[in-house]
């Protein structure tokens, strides 16, 4: 991961762009490699979960906060 995010930093400013570190955020699914990602030497912030097309996905690889949130709405 480090390297790819390396590498698009480094070839970003040929197009005029540049990564907001600020904006930027790491999320990692089942990843038993706990370094932080860093962009020119300033770590990204880690994400626990976050929701993508109305799922709550998190970082053990599972939708299991999103199933007991549909259990109670469906149980009312």
């Amino acid at each position: 991961m480090q390297e790819k995010t390396n590498m698009v930093a480094d070839n970003l400013p040929r197009l005029g762009l540049t990564i907001n570190r600020v904006k930027s955020m790491v999320f990692k699914t089942n990843a038993s490699n706990n370094t932080p990602t860093t962009v020119k030497g300033e770590a990204l912030e880690k994400m626990d979960s976050f929701d993508y097309l109305g799922s709550i996905l998190d970082n053990k690889g599972g939708t299991d906060t999103d199933n007991s949130i549909l259990q109670n709405i469906l149980v009312r």
